[in-house]
């Protein structure tokens, strides 16, 4: 657990500077410096991206995490074929959605067309949006395989929103058009994959080669079978999460895709850790269950839900403790998707406080059970939002997720559990969950300040101060209290070092 704990905080520090800068242009730039209509169309490709980088791929990039440690202890680095094959897959999957786009044309048109026209218009973009997007996926997953998760999150999480940001700006200053700005935004994953490709060439971790080893002849059914229940398990899943969008860019139009995005984004806030966390730790699952080190898998289980409960407890409760102050630096219109944060950030919390069940199951030899809690949850999900969407309108999203995403982690635990004997949760489950409602309310009742700023920062300090101090008084994670204990003992060895000079 200690390399996922350490590699997990250097990438959770990268992506949240990430999502500050994501923040500013969420939050500032698109609501104020483009139409709804446009805001909305970069949203849209983004979640369109998100879903099919799975198809496009093939689900290739986690047959590379799962299968990599076989590849890594059978043959040498330079007769390593496994992202050789993984590539050549990945253009099969793109085609293939080239292919379908010409094939459900005329569908496309219909459903979007009326409601949704500047979609229509640009979505020739999608095409070399889509190949880098997936693209730099696969290469990610390859470089978590090898342990090097830094960089591919700066340049994922940081690199892409800077240059988003400069984009918007240009938009602004109408230094380049609407048009010349999608094009831009359309390559920028293929400015980073250029640079990951020549960091892993130049780190010696990258070699081409398409002569089949004897590792891959004895492991391609397993990996075949494997990669396509991943892809419909990951597609269902994918499908499941971000459905609201394209429900309501077809029934009520683009710009409430732009309010439902900013709902999105507050919430996708509180998942930032788990990102982290699991990029690191699904290389260490496949290892373990490679060694058939149970102990370890147990240990990073619940370490992982405990460390994921009290990062989504502190975000979500700090943004909901200022969820108003937020919303007043926006246009009113946008207003709209308050309850939407909440119910979506319920439903993270859910997802976060389980664990990392997802790459449990995905890295043993019950992996099919992915595709059919996957499937679950796609069931659940698609008629939650119709239904709901139709009634609520954007809170309907809400709801339908806390739904789907409840009885899907519920699932998922007791199968778990069943199988393996493992449970998520552990008595400081509970410390962190008391905790964390004594911090809020203490904050809560705290009088308003005079402006919206200064009452997110004394709301904000108050709770972190209650919120850290007790779970590091209480012990409630062992792995906090020695990661601040380690931080203490750099930050005073620094100051006597200083004293005495």
């Amino acid at each position: 657990m200690g390399v996922v704990k350490h590699q997990s905080l250097k990438s959770t520090v990268l992506i949240y500077f990430g999502f500050l800068v994501g923040g500013i242009n969420t939050l500032l730039l698109f609501p104020h410096f483009f139409t709804d209509d446009e805001f909305a169309l970069t949203r849209l490709f983004l979640d369109i991206g998100v879903i099919l980088v799975p198809f496009c791929t093939l689900s290739t990039g986690p047959s590379v995490n799962r299968f990599f440690p076989y590849y890594a202890s059978h043959l040498k680095e330079k007769d390593n074929d496994l992202i050789s094959w993984a590539f050549l897959f990945s253009l099969l999957g793109f085609f293939l959605f080239v292919l379908a786009t010409f094939v459900f044309h005329n569908w496309i048109l219909r459903e979007y067309a009326a409601n949704s026209p500047l979609f229509i218009s640009y979505f020739y973009l999608l095409y070399p949006y889509v190949f880098f997007f997936s693209l730099f996926g696969l290469f990610e997953s390859y470089s978590g395989s090898r342990h090097q998760t830094v960089l591919p999150n700066f340049l994922k999480e940081v690199v892409v929103r800077v240059a988003t940001t400069a984009l918007v700006i240009a938009c602004y200053l109408h230094w380049i058009s609407f048009t010349a700005f999608m094009w831009l935004f359309s390559l920028l994953s293929g400015f980073t994959l250029v640079i990951l490709l020549v960091y892993l060439r130049r780190r010696k971790m990258l070699h081409f080669t398409f002569r089949m080893s004897n590792v891959t002849r004895r492991l391609f059914p397993r990996m075949a079978v494997y990669s396509l229940s991943l892809l419909g398990a990951t597609i269902f899943s994918l499908l499941a999460q971000n459905i609201g969008s394209l429900i309501i860019s077809s029934r009520q139009g683009l710009k409430h895709v732009a309010y439902l995005s900013i709902a999105y984004y507050i919430a996708t806030l509180i998942q930032v850790p788990q990102r982290s966390i699991a990029g690191i730790a699904t290389p260490v699952l496949a290892q373990s269950w490679k060694e058939r080190d149970m102990e370890k898998i147990g240990e990073i289980y619940q370490k992982s839900s405990l460390l994921q409960l009290i990062a989504a407890l502190f975000i979500f409760l700090a943004i909901w403790l200022n969820i108003d102050n937020i919303f007043s630096f926006l246009p009113p219109s946008y207003s709209v998707g308050k309850y939407a944060v909440f119910l979506l950030g319920l439903s993270k919390v859910i997802d976060m406080g389980t664990g990392l069940n997802s790459q449990l199951l995905s890295t043993s030899r019950w992996w099919r059970f992915d595709l059919y809690s996957s499937g679950i949850l796609l069931a659940l999900s698609v008629p939650l939002n119709v239904v709901l969407i139709e009634k609520y309108g954007l809170d309907g999203t809400g709801y339908a997720a806390l739904l789907s995403m409840f009885v899907f982690n519920t699932v998922r635990c007791l199968f778990i559990w069943k199988k393996f004997g493992l449970l998520p949760f552990t008595a400081a489950t509970g410390k962190a969950i008391l905790i964390a409602i004594s911090a809020w309310l203490a904050a809560v009742w705290l009088p308003a300040a005079p402006s919206a700023l200064a009452d997110i920062c004394l709301r904000s300090a108050l709770f972190a101060v209650v919120f850290i101090g007790g779970i590091l008084l209480f012990r409630v994670s062992g792995d906090i209290n020695s990661t601040a204990g380690a931080m203490l003992q750099k930050i005073l060895s620094y100051l006597s070092r200083s004293y005495k000079q």
